[in-house]
């Protein structure tokens, strides 16, 4: 998976953002089947891949955690609470019903080997 070898990244942005370690990962397996099928750089489909082509998936993670976090100004609103309601606001069940689960059942797969 093109989002193997960024563990450290993960780990870090999640620190800073007040997430779990393992929601981008799992975000990423998600949207993107951890990166093989990306746009831009955007393995989590951010912004539903229109126009937002981050120049590394670096950047990626790093903004995207930022906005999950409630760190990001243009979106605090939307991505407050848990784990659950961060996913609920991020891809809504009037969208993908069962999204929010089936990130949180790749969440709970997910060991720190995995992502290293």
């Amino acid at each position: 998976m093109p989002l193997a070898g960024h563990g450290k990244d993960f780990v870090e942005e999640a620190d800073k953002n007040g997430i779990d370690w393992r929601l981008l990962p799992a975000i990423g397996v998600r949207e993107s089947s951890g990166g093989k099928e990306q746009c831009g750089n955007n393995p989590f489909g951010w912004a539903s891949c229109r126009g937002d082509n981050f120049p590394s998936i670096e950047e990626a993670i790093r903004t995207v955690s930022r906005h999950l976090g409630g760190n990001a100004t243009s979106t605090r609103s939307y991505y407050s609470g848990d784990t659950r309601s961060k996913l609920n606001s991020y891809n809504p069940p009037s969208i993908v019903a069962a999204y929010t689960d089936e990130v949180i059942a790749i969440m709970q797969k997910i060991s720190p080997e995995e992502v290293k």
